[in-house]
């Protein structure tokens, strides 16, 4: 079983077998039922409580709430409750795992027509979990039918599709007396590169920093994009910094990898695994260093690093956001850091004031424009 989480911004995986992950459980409260948490998932966050019910009386709308407390209701063996909970999911943001997490309570409870016609669903909403689909044991009774071939075809087909859309389906723009940097940016898990390019666009071309903005390689939502895995998100980043550079005259010019939301944390993430030296600057507007999927951040050495957030957001995420800091301290490094008010996740309510103080961060970190 497998699910995405918004709390933070996020992808939480729940295996009733968590196969397919590699992440180490993070606790096991009935038989056969495992809760793994992805490298793309929150550390931080405050648990689903499976006893808050508030959600079923229509007080959330939120189809990752609805699904994060799924996995909580299946972690406690509640499955009724918990199907009752992706239902929801699926209804509200046609989650690809909220799909899927109900193919596999219909499989193990012997519904087997059931069961692919959720996985049909699943496919038809972009899942691509090839590898949860061929480990996860809740669908035992499945792999030895003619049709799960074809919806193993369909999660590659959808996982290649994905991949390709992260540059195919991006905002790249030129400055038109050419660039001195790049501006790589990561949206949030339910934004776009339209959305997450739009407020930098006029301050960052008339700095003369290219603009490259990927689309998100997982579906995650109606309409929505995530980053999937570190490796990934890593890969769609590399595939973007080649576009950029190639729309650029195939100059090897500085980058600078901004992420808002999610797609913050999952700049720094990126950042820390690649050689140090891959950015001149990384910051995060609203998303928060996450230690967990980056214990060892050398790559972040040498680039100017900026966290910028909400200072009035959840407990939880001010609590993920400072930690991460003091931890990026602890280590050596020195990030500029930015308290905006308000209690946004992702970009603040002062929009334009987080993209200069961004931008301005890292105003030496790229070469001036000639006089």
């Amino acid at each position: 079983m497998k699910a995405f989480h918004a709390a933070l911004a996020a992808s939480v995986f729940l295996s009733l077998s968590a196969g397919a992950q590699t992440s180490k459980p993070a606790s096991s409260t009935a038989p056969g039922v495992r809760v793994t948490t992805g490298s793309a998932a929150p550390k931080g966050s405050s648990p689903a409580k499976v006893e808050d019910v508030r959600v079923l009386e229509g007080q959330s709308t939120d189809p990752f709430e609805l699904e994060r407390l799924g996995l909580a209701a299946a972690n406690a063996n509640q499955l009724d409750r918990a199907r009752t909970f992706f239902e929801r999911a699926w209804t509200l943001g046609e989650l690809p795992t909220a799909a899927y997490n109900l193919a596999c309570l219909d499989a193990r409870t012997g519904r087997v027509d059931q069961s692919f016609a959720r996985l049909d669903k699943a496919i038809a909403a972009g899942f691509d979990d090839g590898v949860a689909l061929e480990k996860d044991p809740d669908l035992a009774a499945l792999r030895g039918k003619p049709r799960f071939s074809a919806i193993v075809s369909g999660a590659a087909k959808n996982r290649a599709s994905g991949d390709a859309a992260a540059v195919k389906e991006g905002v790249f723009l030129v400055p038109k007396d050419g660039a001195l940097a790049i501006l790589l940016l990561l949206h949030d898990k339910e934004s776009d590169p339209f959305t997450v390019s739009g407020p930098f666009t006029q301050i960052a071309l008339s700095h003369r920093l290219l603009v490259a903005a990927p689309r998100g390689p997982g579906r995650s939502a109606k309409r929505r994009f995530g980053w999937g895995s570190a490796e990934r998100a890593a890969k769609a980043i590399d595939a973007a910094i080649a576009a950029a550079r190639r729309k650029a005259g195939n100059r090897k010019l500085p980058v600078l990898l901004v992420g808002v939301g999610r797609g913050g944390t999952e700049a720094f993430t990126a950042a820390a695994r690649m050689a140090p030296g891959t950015f001149a600057g990384v910051g995060s507007i609203g998303g928060h260093f996450d230690s967990g999927a980056a214990p060892n951040p050398a790559g972040l050495q040498g680039a100017r690093l900026f966290l910028g957030f909400s200072r009035d957001s959840s407990p939880a995420e001010i609590t993920a956001a400072r930690r991460g800091i003091e931890i990026l301290r602890q280590q050596g490094f020195q990030p500029v850091v930015a308290e905006w008010p308000g209690a946004e996740a992702g970009f603040p309510k002062d929009v334009p004031r987080a993209v200069k103080e961004t931008l301005d961060a890292f105003a030496d970190q790229t070469p001036a424009a000639p006089r």
